[in-house]
C-alpha cells in the first residue's frame, strides 16, 4: 500500500475536521481525524456545552455491530512478530474525593440507589460446565450495577462512549481508559465503513443510570487501521480515542496484552442494550477460541452497545497489576449463536501495537 499525504478537509454536523490518512503523515497503516476545536489541555467541568448540540446524550440508541467480513489470506500482514504486555494502574490517591467535589450531584444520586435493595440473578450458559474454550459456554452477571463496583478498579475506568453517526443519528458504544488520556474501543465506534468518521466524540466513565460520577470528557483525535476502512474483518476493529482534560487522574487505566494465545481465560465488559437497558455495565466470563484469522471468540450475552468493551486477561477487581486488555468487542461470532457468543480482534503486534506506537500507549 502506498503513502498516502493528502490532508482531506470535510464538514461533520458544522465542525470542520482533518482527515489525515497517516498517523502523523505518514504511516499508510493507519488513519487519523482531528479535532481542531479541542485542544489537549482543556478540561472544562461540563464539556457538553463544548459539544454540538446535536448530540442528545439521553436520546443515543446502542450501536449496532457492523457487517461481517470474512479474513482472507491475502489480508494478512504476515505472522505475529511479537507480544507485549502492561498491568492496569490505580487512579492517585484521593480522585475519588476530588470527584465528588466536582460532580456531587452524580454522587449524591449514585450514593442514593446504593441504599435500594437490588437484586441481579446469574445468567449462564451452564451453571454447571466445567472451564472449556468453546462458543455459548460463559458465565455472565452484571458489574457496575452494584456499589462495590463503580466506585473501584478496573470498573471505573470503563464507560459508555456517545457520538454522532455520519448520518446525523445519536448513538453509543464501550470504552474503557488506556494511559496517557488514551481511550481503547471498537473502530466501528469511530469509523462506520461506507459512511465515514463519527463526530462529537464523548466519553463518560462508570456511568450508571445516567448519572457520570467522574465527569465526561471530550476528544481530541481517533484513529483506526486503514485496513478496518478497505477491508473491514474483524481483526482489524479496534480504535484509540486521543480524550482532552485528565481522565487517569480520576479513573486510573487498564494494563494491555497483545501476541497472546487464542485460549485464555478472559473477563468482558459492556454496556449492553439488551441487558438492563444500558444503563449500568455487564461482565461475561469465558473461555476464549479462535474465531477467525486473528479474531478470537467467546461466550456472552451481550449485543449492541457492549462494541468496544474491553476483554481483561488476569482480571484483578480492586486492586492494580493485571487487568490487561486484549480485545475489544466487535460482533456476532461465526462459530457461535448470536446474544451467546461474540467476537474481538485478537491484540497483536500487526493492529494492537501500531496504533499504540501512534498514539504512546505502550
Amino acid at each position: 500500500m502506498e503513502i498516502n499525504y493528502k490532508v482531506m478537509r470535510c464538514s461533520c454536523v458544522g465542525i470542520a475536521m482533518s482527515l489525515l490518512f497517516a498517523s502523523g503523515g505518514v504511516n499508510a497503516e493507519t488513519s487519523v481525524i482531528k479535532n481542531p476545536e479541542i485542544q489537549e489541555e482543556s478540561a472544562p467541568k461540563n464539556v457538553a456545552i463544548s459539544i454540538n448540540k446535536q448530540l442528545k446524550m439521553d436520546q443515543a440508541t446502542p450501536m449496532e455491530w457492523p457487517e461481517y467480513v470474512p479474513s482472507k489470506a491475502a489480508e494478512e500482514k504476515g505472522s505475529d512478530s511479537g507480544s507485549g504486555s502492561m498491568d492496569s494502574q490505580l487512579a492517585p490517591l484521593g480522585a475519588n474525593d476530588d470527584a465528588k467535589a466536582l460532580y456531587p450531584e452524580a454522587w449524591q444520586a449514585m450514593e442514593e440507589m446504593e441504599e435500594m435493595a437490588i437484586s441481579e440473578e446469574l445468567s449462564s450458559s451452564d451453571l454447571g460446565a466445567t472451564s472449556a474454550a468453546k462458543p455459548d459456554l460463559y458465565t455472565g452477571y452484571p458489574a457496575n450495577l452494584y456499589s462495590q463496583s463503580w466506585k473501584y478498579h478496573p470498573w471505573r475506568t470503563m464507560g459508555k462512549l456517545y457520538f454522532n453517526t455520519p448520518s446525523g443519528g445519536t448513538s453509543y458504544c464501550s470504552a474503557s481508559m488506556l494511559k496517557n488520556n488514551v481511550l481503547l474501543t471498537a473502530a466501528h465506534c469511530v469509523y462506520s465503513r461506507g459512511s465515514g468518521w463519527h463526530s462529537n466524540l464523548v466519553f463518560a466513565p462508570a456511568e450508571r443510570y445516567g448519572n457520570r460520577p467522574y465527569g465526561q470528557y471530550n476528544w481530541t483525535s481517533a484513529i483506526v487501521l486503514t485496513n478496518w476502512i478497505n477491508i473491514g474483518s474483524r481483526q482489524y476493529d479496534l480504535a484509540l480515542v486521543r480524550l482532552s482534560g485528565n481522565p487517569n487522574g480520576m479513573v486510573g487505566n487498564l494494563g494491555y496484552a497483545y501476541g497472546q494465545a487464542f485460549e485464555q481465560s478472559l473477563f468482558s465488559f459492556g454496556y449492553p442494550g439488551n441487558l438492563g437497558s444500558g444503563q449500568y455495565s455487564n461482565t461475561c466470563a469465558a473461555e476464549s477460541f479462535k474465531d477467525d484469522t486473528d479474531a478470537i471468540g467467546m461466550g456472552c450475552n451481550m449485543t449492541y452497545g457492549a462494541s468496544g468493551g474491553p476483554w481483561l486477561r488476569v482480571f484483578r477487581p480492586y486492586v492494580s497489576g493485571g487487568n490487561q486488555a486484549n480485545s475489544v468487542v466487535s460482533g456476532p461470532s461465526i462459530k457461535g449463536t448470536f446474544g451467546q457468543s461474540y467476537v474481538g480482534p485478537r491484540f497483536t503486534s500487526n493492529n494492537f501495537q501500531v496504533l499504540c506506537n501512534s498514539y504512546g500507549c505502550l
